[in-house]
């Protein structure tokens, strides 16, 4: 990446995969926080932390460090070592500085844009918002008793977790209030539900589709087939069973047709509901990005 702004700001390319409401703001914060608290185990080295103070990356002048910046890249890391990829190697030299490219836009530049503009229109998070996460992280690891445990092994205070989880929701609660200005800005963009229709084929065949997979799964845990485990089996039912258990009780598809419908149009409407706040952001980050000052060197 170059260091000259304006080609950064070119060059910049926002991964879409990493686009739904949290953008990968969201999810960066809480991977920051479950690192820290060693979920992810220790993920820097005596050679990396005597790199800590390095500023790789700028953005409107607050500063990235290379420690920041490693910590996440290992991250990331580890979910292509989980499948047998070796980032690492000489012939996988040219994804790894894709990876690197990825981690920096998306794990810092794009947070760190919103979390100003955050500031900027004053946007907070309530103490019963900080106060539900921080529980959330609590289960996470068994108990509150735990995670003060492990909080305490690592010399870090309650109020610099919440510090931590304030910035999450900022985040949070940032991308909400754009998302609904915008909206009411641009009515036309609103997914209409009298827009959404669905064949009765179609309503029917995914019923039959639910059936054939619950048979399915329920055959072969009657063939007791040592190939596929037994565990994974049954934990497949029980999500069909959780999630459809209403419909297969039914003793026909009529008397669920108008049911699956709605369940239907429901599922479409999240779709593109989902869709559209992925394109809506991706304007608003590139607009944040033309205006900003974004330097880079590492």
């Amino acid at each position: 990446m170059s260091n000259d702004n304006n080609e950064n700001v070119k060059q910049i390319n926002i991964s879409r995969k990493t686009l739904y409401l949290a953008i990968a703001a969201i999810a960066v914060v809480g991977i920051g926080i479950a690192a820290m608290l060693g979920l992810f185990g220790d993920l820097t080295g005596p050679e990396e932390a005597a790199a800590n103070g390095e500023v790789i990356a700028t953005v409107n002048g607050e500063e990235v460090t290379r420690a920041e910046f490693e910590q996440a890249l290992e991250q990331e890391k580890m979910q292509y070592e989980m499948q047998g990829i070796d980032l690492d190697s000489e012939e996988m030299s040219e994804m790894l500085r894709e990876l690197e490219e990825h981690v920096l836009e998306n794990y810092f530049v794009v947070p760190i844009l919103l979390e100003q503009r955050a500031r900027e229109m004053d946007i907070t998070a309530s103490e019963e918002e900080i106060e539900e996460r921080y529980q959330e992280y609590a289960t996470q690891f068994g108990g509150e008793e735990e995670l003060e445990e492990q909080m305490a092994a690592l010399d870090l205070s309650r109020e610099e977790l919440e510090q931590d989880i304030t910035r999450e929701l900022i985040l949070h609660n940032y991308i909400d209030r754009y998302l609904e200005e915008y909206l009411e800005d641009n009515p036309d963009e609103k997914i209409d539900r009298d827009d959404i229709e669905l064949e009765a084929e179609e309503v029917e065949n995914q019923y039959q589709q639910i059936l054939d997979q619950y048979n399915q799964i329920t055959e072969m845990l009657e063939e007791d087939d040592p190939d596929m485990p037994r565990e994974q089996l049954e934990m497949q039912l029980s999500q069909v069973e959780e999630r459809y258990g209403h419909l297969l009780e039914a003793e026909s598809f009529e008397d669920v047709k108008e049911e699956m419908e709605e369940e239907m149009i429901e599922e479409r409407i999240a779709l593109q509901r989902q869709e559209k706040e992925q394109r809506i952001l991706m304007e608003h980050i590139e607009t944040l990005l033309e205006a900003s000052e974004v330097e880079t060197d590492f």
